[in-house]
């Protein structure tokens, strides 16, 4: 039998004894009270042996803070922070500072460590990172972001197709009195370059088109006299264009269709060309693909072919029955259509309803330079003829000429496209050797109409400048939940996305630099680039700053609230009542039996 067990019982068994006396006693004057009076003697004395507690919520401040660090740390303001939990997503620092926590990323510090604040030195975190502290309060000292001269932005497109133009724009930093000269350079070949002047910031663009495909490095140099003052890597995936089935409708063979057909051709393209010799009866070319009938158009035959290139004149006295399958396989089945129009053609039809036409004044127009969509690099001058298409809202421009003149462009149609243009003698440019250009043209027009390929899976790099000191976040966008992930040969487990479940992601610590593989099993091959920790370091230190200060301005009314949290509490009930208690309690049975 325990103490407090003991005691209940003795008191229950002595408040029996106390009352029993009670109404033993000759005088039964005020009984009730004397009753009373006896039984808060046992109570009393039963609580005062017995520990008496009770549960309440209590709010205390929290006070816990980390500190974490990052690169651009100066370790001698460590001294401050002796007594600090220290914390580092850079196994750099965390060969420096052994007592520094190496995380895997900042979830990490979120999940598995209760603090109430967090405290950055050094150059701060991405964006990306600092998302995943759920508007947790940051201390970050630092009033504005220092001033650098070298390249303080930059972008380029890093995935190109063979043919396409790389674009590499930026902005550079001159304080200096000499003037820097930017020049890209790829296979130790020069390919483009600029002129800084003296004492300004200035915006750069600079332009090449690939000749290779696969993984390219380019180099980005910025160079002072004879001294390289900086020098940045490029990497560039360039993928090989896949050849497509092309069916080509046309009022008779000419000279355009002839060199367009040679050129798919020698691509590797599938081509079926149906050429009329008169009224129902056709001329008809195979070029690597089985031959079948092309008099009339079907659903399956149409279901072949992922291009119609046609002339207008064709494609708009189609019979009925072929020009309802026509108009179904590019709105319901995503057939791409590229329409050639002469220079006389106007016509009402879905095909060439939203390229409204006008025509030049004069009669015989001069040779222009073409300029293509987004590109800088223009083409060599053609003769584009006399008409041109008047710019529509719901229209996409893809080739226009020096002046701004539209000359070929696109619109979506349904689950299709249609591309217009009137450039009907471009087999000049193979004759004159400005077969890149032809090429690149073609290419374009093509590309764009093509029927979309469904996409099974899909990569991206969360890193802003996936570098190896830090980890790297990559995403997969996949319907199919990824068994294994590779990269490299490192087997790595994805973490779903709980709100969207297509959605998996990565933390991947690399090794070293360079291209890296990553694939799920039975999935395809993609590569991603880490760059060394020298690599961009301007770029990098002025993201993370700016990064982190507009954090802490969208934060800011968080970071003054201390956070509170509460807390469930055993209190003892203090004795001094229980004492009281029992001293009035005597008082009354003495006065009672003394006086009355």
């Amino acid at each position: 039998m325990n103490w407090n067990t003991g005691v209940i019982i003795t008191c229950i068994l002595l408040a029996f004894f106390v009352v029993w006396k009670e109404y033993a006693r000759g005088n039964k004057a005020r009984l009730l009270q004397r009753i009373i009076a006896v039984v808060a003697v046992v109570v009393a004395i039963a609580c005062i042996a017995l520990p008496i507690t009770y549960h309440a919520d209590i709010a205390k401040q929290d006070n816990s803070e980390a500190v974490l660090l990052t690169e651009g740390l100066n370790t001698d303001s460590l001294n401050l922070y002796s007594a600090e939990k220290l914390f580092t997503l850079n196994k750099d620092i965390k060969n420096t500072i052994h007592k520094a926590v190496l995380l895997n990323n900042v979830d990490d510090l979120v999940n598995d460590f209760k603090i109430s604040r967090l405290r950055i030195l050094g150059n701060g975190l991405y964006a990306e990172d600092l998302q995943q502290l759920n508007h947790l309060p940051v201390i970050f000292n630092l009033n504005q972001v220092p001033v650098y001269d070298g390249i303080t932005t930059i972008s380029w497109n890093e995935k190109l197709k063979i043919g396409e133009e790389l674009n590499i724009q930026g902005s550079f930093r001159n304080s200096s009195a000499k003037k820097i000269k930017l020049i890209l350079k790829g296979l130790s070949t020069g390919l483009d370059s600029i002129s800084i002047g003296t004492d300004t910031l200035s915006s750069f663009n600079l332009s090449t088109i690939p000749k290779s495909a696969g993984n390219n490095i380019y180099r980005l140099l910025a160079i002072a006299g004879t001294d390289t003052i900086e020098r940045e890597t490029i990497p560039v995936q360039i993928e090989p264009v896949k050849p497509l089935k092309v069916l080509i409708l046309t009022a008779s063979p000419d000279f355009e269709i002839r060199f367009l057909k040679n050129w798919l051709s020698e691509k590797g393209y599938s081509i079926a060309v149906r050429s009329a010799i008169s009224k129902d009866k056709f001329n008809k070319e195979f070029i690597n693909m089985q031959q079948f009938s092309l008099d009339h158009l079907s659903a399956s035959l149409l279901g072949h072919f992922d291009v119609l290139i046609g002339d207008l004149a064709v494609l708009k006295t189609l019979n009925g029955a072929d020009a309802a399958v026509l108009q179904q396989a590019v709105t319901q089945k995503g057939l791409g259509v590229v329409i050639r129009a002469d220079s006389t053609q106007r016509s009402n039809s879905w095909l060439q309803r939203d390229f409204p036409s006008d025509r030049l004044a004069g009669k015989d127009p001069l040779p222009v330079s073409l300029i293509s969509q987004g590109k800088t690099v223009k083409f060599a001058k053609l003769n584009a003829g006399m008409v041109y298409i008047s710019s529509q809202n719901n229209t996409q421009s893809l080739v226009s000429d020096e002046h701004g003149r539209i000359l070929a462009a696109s619109i979506l149609a349904g689950a299709g496209k249609l591309v217009f243009t009137p450039l009907n003698n471009t087999f000049s440019w193979v004759l004159n050797g400005n077969k890149n250009d032809y090429a690149n043209l073609w290419s374009l027009l093509i590309t764009k109409a093509a029927r979309a390929t469904p996409v099974a899976e899909h990569w991206s790099i969360l890193s802003a400048i996936p570098s190896l000191s830090n980890p790297v976040q990559l995403q997969l966008e996949t319907a199919t939940n990824p068994s294994s992930i590779k990269i490299g040969e490192a087997d790595i487990a994805p973490l779903q996305n709980s709100l969207m479940p297509f959605e998996w992601r990565v933390s991947y610590r690399p090794q070293v630099s360079g291209w890296q593989s990553v694939k799920q099993a039975n999935g395809l091959l993609n590569w991603f680039y880490i760059y060394k920790d020298d690599d961009w370091k301007i770029i990098r230190t002025l993201r993370r700053l700016a990064d982190t200060k507009a954090y802490i301005t969208k934060n800011a009314i968080s970071l003054n609230v201390t956070k509170q949290i509460h807390e469930k509490i055993t209190i003892a009930v203090s004795k001094i009542y229980f004492y009281v208690l029992l001293l009035i309690a005597f008082v009354y049975l003495w006065v009672e039996a003394k006086f009355l």
